[in-house]
């Protein structure tokens, strides 16, 4: 996942775009940056409590995966494009 001052600085780059390209928005810099900064904070949020479910499904397959018979990552990433197309989410 992504820090704080990475977010900023995406932001602040896809701001910049819009001003080197002379994108009018009609909204000030500082205020397209912190739009961005929001969607990506709830996006990254979305994708933490997708990942926290695919981790109680998981543990209801323990025995499986201890004995080696399920690959944890492949089921993990299974689990995950499943709940994510159910969610409709876009990763």
């Amino acid at each position: 996942m992504l820090t704080d001052g990475q977010i900023q600085r995406i932001a602040e780059r896809i701001t910049n775009t819009f001003d080197s390209e002379e994108v009018d928005l009609h909204r000030t810099k500082e205020e397209i940056v912190q739009e961005i900064i929001a969607v990506l904070s709830r996006n990254m949020a979305e994708e933490r409590r997708i990942n926290d479910e695919c981790d109680r499904i998981m543990d209801q397959y323990a025995r499986e995966i201890d004995r080696g018979s399920v690959d944890p990552h492949r089921m993990f990433l299974m689990i995950k494009k499943k709940l994510v197309k159910e969610k409709g989410f876009i990763l």
